[in-house]
This record gives C-alpha cells, structure tokens and sequence, in this order.
C-alpha cells in the first residue's frame, strides 16, 4: 500500500469544510432540537409549578384538618382522607419530575450527538471526511422528503445513510398532519398546534390564530350558524387589541352582523378555496419561524447553487451533453438562474472529461465535435478512422483539424 505524500496530504486538509458553509447549511440542525427543548421546558416548567400549587393547597388542607376549630372533634377519618390526597399531589409532583426529566435529558442527548457529528466536517481523516460528505448529500434529499411528506421513504433513507439523529422528522410530520386537516377545511388541529406553541408565536406577533378564529366565523356563517359565530367571536376575538382590529377583522365582523350578501360580490373571496389554500401557507410560515427552518429545503438552495455555477450563456437541451445544465431535465430548472462568472474558460475533452490544453491538443471531425489528442488515440481504429462518439459517424483521421484557441 502506498503512502500519501506530503502535498496530498496538505491538499486533503485544504478540502476541509469552511466554517461558514456549515453554518449556512447546517443552522437547522442545531436550532430545531434548541428549539423543541426550549419549548419542552416551557411546559415542563408551567406543568411543575401547577402540581406544586396543588401539593401546597393540599398541604395546607391536610394542616387545617389537624388543627381544627376548637368546636369540632378532629375524626381520624378525616385526617387519613386529607393525607391521602396530599400523598396523591406529591405522586403526581413526583412522577411530572421524573417524566420532565427523561424527555429534556432525550433532547440534550439528541442536541449533543448533533454537535458531536457536525464537529466530525473537519476531521483529518480522508475516508471519515468522504463518509461525512455523503452522509450530508443524504441528509438533504431526506430534508427535501420529509418537506414533501415522503416520510416512509425518507426515514428508509436515514436508516441506510445511518442518519437518523440528523433528521427533523418529528417536526415536519406534525406539519403535515396540520397541513392535511387544514386542506379538509378543519382548524382543530391546527389550533393544537398553535396551543402548543402559544408563547413562541406571541414573541413573534403571529396572526396566525386570528386568522383560523376568523376562518371558524366565516365558515360558521357559510352554514347559516350566524349566532353560534357571534358566540365564538365573543369568546375567541374579543380581547385583540386595537393593532390587531386589521381590515380583514372587520370586513368578517361585518359578515357576522349582515350575513351573506345576495347581490353584492364583495365577500366571495372569503368563501372560495383560496383561502384553505392561504391558511395552509400561513401556517407553513409560522411553523417555519417558530423552530428556524429554512422555508425552502437546504438541497433546493444547493441545487440552484450547482447549476448556477455550470451554467453558461451557450447552455441549451442536449441529451448527450456531459453539461449537467444542458441535460433536458436539468435545463428547465435552471432556465431562470443566474449565470455563473467565469473570467477564464477552459475547454473540456466531451469523451474523456479532461482539460484540451498544450499537453492535450483540441482536434475537430467533420462534424464541428471537438475531442482532446487523448481522446483521438484511443477513438483511432485499426484502419486509421475515427468514429464520433457521440453521432456514430466514420471520418479518416486525415479530416482532423488541430483546434487553435486565442
């Protein structure tokens, strides 16, 4: 076995990821299981702090009890009946202990494997490093996946990747679950969802929950239930404030108070499906800011990066084309990017890939293809002709014309 030299050696190490690269490809990674922790410990927090009040309420019952009113006799009874529900109270303040703690430590495990493998981009090691590579190229299909809702298929490619502690796929189905109830007109998932996520989307001044309340009103009135939707606007719009009163509340207050008009068409918009299809984007979006997801997946940004980079002026749909933006596929994708700045060009072999150079003369056939003097050796039959490997077609080597660049 051959050892590496020391120029590869400075040359693999010089390949290393750089520091912004995993910051913009890899912020998700970290800030999703912050994020479900931080919220987890919200939770946790108001859950103890609830069994604690009871367990000092049933405390100070149980010391009621025993002290009496100097009136009454103090009956056995009713001092093991109070005990016992204090005994109750801690139970249930102890178990909340023991299930907060085992479902925070689950995602402190989960946030410190994440750090511990994305520490892993630079490692030394050639083989670890290429692992790593491909680990990440799978990472971001399985992203693109569970964004699609592909989650049997991207929870195999994780399984196969050995990447599964680097998937957010927890998050992305509960998104779907709500995307789905919303696309068949019902809120009560998504209300859960907002529920749950009540402090988070306050901080970020979402009018997310406005927005399905009023959808509840006006679907209410659809069916002709206008009192039961002044009723749910009591309860669930009364306490906006004044910055929230937008022109949308209004118009749909109006619609409460008059109903559907017959002949004017000026509330058709609230009726059609755009809105369930409006709400549904809504929703994507906050949910999108609540645990910092890019809101489109990290592959279509490196897809568009990629193609960009390939893509020239002289790019068109060709088949056979080695040119990933000239792939037809390919093309249309990369139709309304940008092109890529290229100050020097070089000139690439079709068959072989190599660069056409001094040390590997361009040659034309006949038919205007162009293939470097490697690539002419090894196309050269027995009989002295050249057959282009892309058409098929025969010439005699004397048709070669050396290809001179300026």
């Amino acid at each position: 076995m051959s050892s590496s030299s020391p120029s590869q050696d400075s040359t693999q190490s010089s390949e290393q990821l750089k520091p912004d690269e995993i910051t913009a490809l890899e912020y998700t990674s970290l800030k999703v299981p912050y994020e479900l922790f931080n919220k987890r410990f919200r939770l946790s927090q108001k859950t103890i702090e609830k069994n604690n009040h009871y367990l000092k309420e049933s405390a100070e019952s149980v010391a009621k009890t025993m002290r009496g009113d100097g009136t009454k006799p103090i009956y056995k009874r009713d001092v093991k009946r109070k005990m016992d529900a204090y005994f109750v109270r801690f139970e249930e303040l102890f178990g909340s202990f023991k299930q907060v703690m085992d479902e925070e430590m689950g995602l402190i495990d989960l946030l410190d494997t994440r750090i511990k493998y994305l520490q892993q981009a630079n490692t030394t090691d050639v083989s670890k490093q290429e692992t790593w590579r491909s680990q990440r190229i799978s990472r971001l299909i399985i992203d693109y996946l569970l964004r699609s809702g592909y989650f049997e298929t991207a929870q195999k490619l994780a399984e196969q990747a050995n990447v599964e502690d680097m998937c957010n796929k927890t998050v992305f189905m509960i998104a779907k679950q709500v995307e789905d109830s919303l696309s068949r007109h019902e809120t009560d998932r998504c209300l859960e969802w907002i529920a749950d996520n009540k402090s988070k989307l306050r901080r970020l001044k979402s009018t997310l929950e406005t927005t399905v309340r009023l959808q509840d009103c006006i679907e209410l009135v659809r069916r002709g239930k206008r009192l039961e939707a002044v009723h749910y606007a009591r309860k669930f719009l009364a306490s906006l404030s004044k910055d929230q009163w937008s022109e949308q509340v209004v118009k749909v207050m109006g619609l409460i108070g008059f109903g559907i008009p017959s002949k004017s068409r000026a509330y058709d918009e609230y009726f059609s499906e755009k809105r369930w299809y409006q709400l549904i984007e809504l929703f994507k979006h906050e949910n999108a800011r609540v645990y910092k997801l890019m809101e489109y997946s990290s592959f279509n940004a490196c897809l568009c990066m990629g193609l960009s980079a390939y893509k020239s002026p002289q790019c068109h749909p060709d088949p056979d084309s080695r040119c990933p933006t000239c792939r037809p596929d390919m093309h249309e994708l990369a139709e309304d990017l940008p092109h890529s700045h290229v100050s020097n060009s070089k000139l690439m072999c079709a068959y072989s890939g190599e660069p056409m150079d001094d040390d590997n003369e361009p040659f034309m056939l006949p038919n205007g293809y162009v293939y470097g003097a490697n690539s002419i050796e090894k196309l050269l039959n027995s009989s002295e002709e050249i057959i282009c490997p892309r058409t098929g077609e025969i010439y005699p080597a004397n048709q070669l014309v050396r290809v001179f660049v300026l």
